[in-house]
């Protein structure tokens, strides 16, 4: 039977009990290593084994057991930082290739360390005792390793007095990742590395598992999903800032954002059927493929036109007409469009989209690539996902539960609520079909199915409509303009009053942020025009709630509405008996006398939840405040619930855990952390009350009526 790098280990012990001190001489004699290290003791002060005896009884194992060559691996090495002169010192290194010191003399002679810096496969550090493992992987083991000039994965190793080790993995200026990245735990997208839990030293790879795993992702012809790693915030902001100096230079004839939109939805359908299907990747181009005019050869153009076919299959709202193709003789639509997308494809190649912990890569699109006019006049700056995710949370949509966004932009409310019920699902979750969106922007519906796509299984129902003045019917179609009038429907239930085949759907949750404030307000007659029919307008009994009578007792109906208010009563009219909704509204709409009426409208309808207040700063352009309800629509039986006082679950959200900024010309959301009092240091813990607030919420509805739990699906929480 082989032994184990264990075995070695014990051996070791036994052999070298006596040894006193450990040097460079020892490393080299001993063990055959190059070494640059000082003599050091076998025991510390305390009667431990010390970090160079822990370290020397590593490579003893790794030497011994031919895990590693000893050819290529150093103790101590000086990794020059830059060309300063500045050296990190890693306890371990082992190098690609065996001529590393022929390499590191000439590097040293010539002041030019770069093919040194792309030498590197493998950096180890240790530690006698594991009490200073986060500081020795972030404060020694990360910065060597950013210190890799190669374009393939650099792999890190942490060990100590213990059994197990730590494996990493990094490539390029990604953020350091587990070697096994299901070991990583998930949570407002970012990455948490896990140090709690080990890698076993029996599943620790190999010198040639290593040079195995980088020439996994060297062959573009022999991708596969499995073996990419996931694109990080860092990659992609990089990424679409050279998106756009590539647009500047290329000038493509659609805007960048459809482009991206329509591409990216080529990369992810063949990530997902390389992984169902374990087949290789297509989204990839060949050096050779690539003519000296930037444009491509047959053979890609070959690949990529049936990509379309193949995706256009699946995700028609992105690709029933696209913007970029390929004519039956294999000439493209636009020559600058191929060389946009031939950026792409060689910017994401090699890394994965599906297995992104980022949830804000629609929204962080959108914000830089969207037209700015169209954004502010329809009021388009999207929820950012940890309100969204917070929501949802407390909506705690379940599988099979319909749930509808009227003006869903980007489809960040259904993308989350996927997500949030089939959170405990493994992969490739039921069809998205009960998940409803319906946006007045036909753009944004090919971002929303995108953003699915990336968050679950992009099959919901998309509808380019103005769910104002249209709507879906039970039928699936959809009412023409000019349909939803009070002559053809009754106001306060919105029922045909002649056509039982013109019943409205209706849904078991509303998550929605709509437009709203004075600057988006709909005229009602305010100099003659009306943004909806007063037909149809005159079917929302917030239009008449909304007025108060005048010094002579007479009531004029309002020149303009908020949409805020209108939206609201959309959701009420459109939840099923039982549902539920959460919906952000301007704080003013919540509070000033203004909108008392409408208050009241509401409340006598809808039981009021909980209510949660936002910062200014918490849609970044806007700066405006707003206020989240949450409220419980009862059923025919369950009036009661409106007759009495009742608690509501009030909450003043101060700190969001994000910043939105401008780096690289590109608007990301930035993490904030808390701030540890004793050292000033940000610590790993974001700056947010968002999950605090969910806490509470659990521990409110366990003192809520029966009806209200089993509304809010209290005991699937």
């Amino acid at each position: 039977m082989a032994k184990s790098l264990k075995d070695y280990l014990l051996e070791f012990d036994i052999k070298y009990k006596d040894v006193e001190y450990f040097d460079s001489t020892f490393h080299k004699n001993t063990l055959g290593v190059v070494s640059y290290a000082s003599r050091a003791k076998a025991i510390d002060v305390k009667g431990s084994y010390s970090e160079e005896y822990i370290r020397t009884r590593f490579v003893y194992a790794l030497v011994n057991s031919g895990f590693f060559p000893k050819e290529h691996l150093c103790i101590e090495f000086n990794i020059p930082k830059g060309n300063n002169g500045k050296a990190l010192k890693p306890d371990i290194v082992a190098f690609k290739n065996k001529d590393w010191l022929q390499t590191y003399e000439h590097a040293k002679a010539n002041k030019d360390f770069k093919v040194l810096r792309q030498n590197y496969l493998v950096i180890f550090e240790t530690k006698n005792n594991n009490k200073s493992l986060e500081s020795a992987i972030e404060n020694q083991l990360r910065p060597a390793l950013a210190e890799n000039e190669s374009k393939e994965r650099v792999f890190g190793v942490y060990f100590d007095d213990k059994t197990d080790i730590l494996v990493f993995k990094k490539i390029g200026n990604s953020p350091l990742r587990r070697f096994d990245e299901s070991i990583e735990l998930s949570g407002s997208g970012l990455i948490n590395l896990n140090y709690d839990k080990r890698d076993g030293l029996f599943d620790f790879p190999t010198f040639k598992d290593f040079e195995n795993n980088n020439a996994s992702i060297s062959d573009v012809t022999k991708l596969t999903t499995d073996a990419l790693d996931a694109i990080d915030e860092v990659a992609f902001e990089d990424f679409l800032a050279e998106l756009k100096r590539i647009a500047d230079k290329e000038k493509p004839k659609h805007s960048e954002r459809d482009l991206i939109v329509e591409f990216l939805t080529l990369k992810v359908f063949d990530e997902k059927r390389s992984k169902r299907d374990k087949s290789n990747l297509n989204f990839y181009i060949e050096a050779k493929e690539k003519k000296t005019d930037g444009l491509a050869e047959k053979s890609f153009r070959e690949r990529i036109d049936k990509l379309y076919k193949d995706a256009k299959r699946e995700y028609v709202n992105v690709l029933a007409t696209p913007y970029f193709s390929y004519d039956t003789q294999l000439r493209p639509t636009n020559s600058n469009e191929e060389r946009f997308l031939i950026a792409l494809v060689e910017s994401l190649q090699k890394r994965a989209i599906l297995k992104a912990k980022n949830e804000s890569f629609n929204q962080i699109i959108f914000n830089n690539f969207g037209n700015e006019k169209q954004k502010a006049d329809n009021g388009q700056f999207f929820t950012p996902i940890p309100v969204v995710k917070s929501i949802i949370q407390m909506l705690n949509p379940i599988k099979d539960e319909e749930l509808c966004d009227p003006c869903c932009g980007i489809c960040d409310f259904p993308a989350m609520a996927f997500r949030h019920a089939h959170r405990k699902d493994e992969e490739y979750p039921p069809n998205a079909s009960h998940y409803y969106g319906f946006d007045i922007e036909n753009n944004n519906l090919k971002l929303a199915e995108l953003n699915l796509v990336l968050n679950g299984d992009g099959g919901a129902v998309l509808k380019n409509m103005n769910s104002i003045s249209q709507k879906l019917l039970e039928n699936g179609s959809i009412l023409k303009l000019g349909e939803f009038t009070k002559q053809n429907f009754e106001i306060e239930t919105w029922r045909h009053k002649d056509d039982t085949d013109k019943e409205l759907k209706k849904f078991k949750i509303i998550a929605t942020n709509p437009p709203f404030g004075k600057g988006r307000d709909l005229k009602t007659g305010a100099d003659g025009k009306w943004d909806v029919a007063k037909e149809t307008i005159e079917l929302y009994e917030t239009y008449k709630a909304k007025p108060t009578p005048n010094s002579n007792g007479q009531i004029t109906l309002p020149n303009s509405m908020d949409m805020g208010v209108i939206f609201l009563e959309n959701a009420f009219k459109l939840l099923e008996d039982g549902g539920r909704m959460g919906i952000v509204l301007s704080n003013s709409i919540a509070s000033i006398s203004e909108w008392e009426n409408v208050r009241t409208w509401f409340i006598e309808r809808m039981r009021i939840v909980g209510l949660f207040d936002l910062p200014a700063n918490t849609f970044g352009e806007t700066g405006v405040a707003t206020t989240v309800i949450i409220a419980y629509k009862p059923k025919a039986d369950e009036k009661h619930l409106l007759d009495n006082d009742y608690e509501i679950f009030i909450k003043e959200v101060e700190n969001i855990g994000y910043e939105v900024k401008t780096v690289k010309r590109t608007i990301t959301f930035k993490p904030q952390f808390v701030i540890n009092e004793e050292t000033f240091e940000h610590t790993s813990q974001l700056d947010e009350d968002f999950s605090i607030m969910q806490k509470e919420f659990k521990e409110f509805l366990k003192r809520q009526e029966l009806e209200i739990k089993n509304g809010f699906n209290f005991d699937k929480c």
